[in-house]
């Protein structure tokens, strides 16, 4: 069982040293200094629209007969809206995305766990929805250059952040999940830090490359 904390509490305590690792790449650091260049930061949305586009198919499945994930996942389009419209504002094709190694590698695990535990979607949506509360800093970071016309999916909810998340922390806290699906959401949520980490070092050594 979840225990006392909740599963939010769980997540935090179980995930913190893969949030740390991913949170020290480079790319992450160049984004939070407004030092990453466009070209590179058209890569990472690519990459993060394709992670998105994927957890949203397994979620519009699972939806259909598991109702924890109705329960909690809400406006499941607005985040791939947001990354295909930033994309095209920076002059990319959504459609022409290709995914890097770690990028497929997560896609795999995403599709394998929708089809055999759709509630492990909870672990990786964890990661990417808790994500916003951080992106809104990048974003007004960004703002002044030349990304700035590029920021739906960092900052998508705007002064309603913290209401929204506070509201997503009381979904997933209100679940009553077994021992073992609760170990699968947690090592989905793990498992997508490192994915992000991973990718986040190939966009850079792409970036090198060129």
């Amino acid at each position: 069982m979840t225990g006392a904390d909740g599963i939010m509490g769980l997540l935090k305590a179980s995930t913190e040293e893969q949030h740390r690792d991913a949170e020290r790449r480079t790319l992450q650091r160049d984004l939070v200094r407004n030092r990453l260049p466009v070209e590179d930061y058209a890569r990472w949305l690519g990459q993060m629209l394709l992670l998105h586009e994927a957890l949203w198919t397994g979620v519009r499945k699972g939806r259909e007969h598991v109702p924890a994930l109705r329960a909690v996942v809400r406006d499941e389009g607005l985040h791939v809206a947001n990354l295909r419209r930033d994309l095209v504002s920076l002059g990319q094709d959504p459609d022409a995305v290709e995914p890097l190694p770690a990028t497929s590698r997560a896609l795999s695990e995403i599709a394998r766990e929708a089809r055999s535990a759709p509630l492990a979607l909870l672990g990786f949506n964890y990661v990417l929805e808790g994500s916003m509360n951080g992106n809104r800093f990048i974003a007004r970071a960004l703002r002044a250059g030349p990304a700035g016309v590029a920021i739906s999916y960092l900052d998508p909810y705007g002064d309603d952040q913290r209401a929204i998340w506070e509201a997503y922390r009381a979904r997933m806290d209100a679940l009553e999940l077994d021992e073992a699906t609760t170990a699968r959401v947690v090592a989905a949520a793990r498992a997508m830090f490192t994915f992000v980490a991973g990718m986040s070092d190939e966009v850079t050594r792409a970036a090198q490359a060129v």
